[in-house]
């Protein structure tokens, strides 16, 4: 693929951010040959509190495109291997990142991307309004368990419980 993304392992994806706890908050994305192609991310503290769907669109680095409201630059690039625009610090977001628009208003909405220095931030438009500077954190992305395997999981579980169990009432 043109400009260093390189092929990736797609699927489910959680992933997270903090900024030390004034900031933080969870979600998924479904990635796809190197781009989040869906997903949700869910802000349970600061000002940018809410649930946010991620926004359509993708574009390889270094392009970005313009969010609807005109303020924020994305690409929704994810970098599983190795990010040619931080290859030292090896985020999995380059700066253009993550676009989220709250579920309600497309007016409002959020980017998560990389720095050079290996940290994260999240700059938010709330009711026309930017929030700057950025909140700097820090951001995961981890491979969502699978449902298949949740399920193994469980089922190993249920013997061990009736076990445990069968141990208890005979004592």
């Amino acid at each position: 693929m043109a400009l260093g993304i390189q092929a990736q392992a797609d699927g489910l994806y959680d992933i997270t951010f903090t900024d030390g706890g004034a900031d933080v908050g969870s979600g998924q994305i479904n990635v796809a040959g190197g781009f989040a192609t869906s997903g949700y991310f869910d802000i349970t503290i600061g000002p940018a509190s809410g649930n946010w769907t991620l926004a359509g669109g993708t574009t390889a680095y270094p392009n970005l495109l313009t969010s609807p409201s005109g303020t924020l630059y994305y690409d929704n690039a994810v970098y599983l291997t190795s990010n040619p625009q931080f290859p030292v610090t090896d985020t999995y977001l380059d700066n253009g990142g993550l676009l989220f628009t709250d579920d309600n208003n497309n007016a409002n909405e959020f980017n998560l991307f990389a720095n050079a220095n290996g940290s994260f931030s999240l700059y938010a438009t709330i009711n026309n309004v930017e929030r700057n500077p950025a909140v700097v954190g820090q951001s995961t992305i981890t491979p969502a368990p699978e449902p298949s395997s949740l399920t193994a999981i469980a089922l190993l579980l249920v013997p061990a419980g009736a076990f445990i169990r069968r141990k208890i009432k005979w004592s």
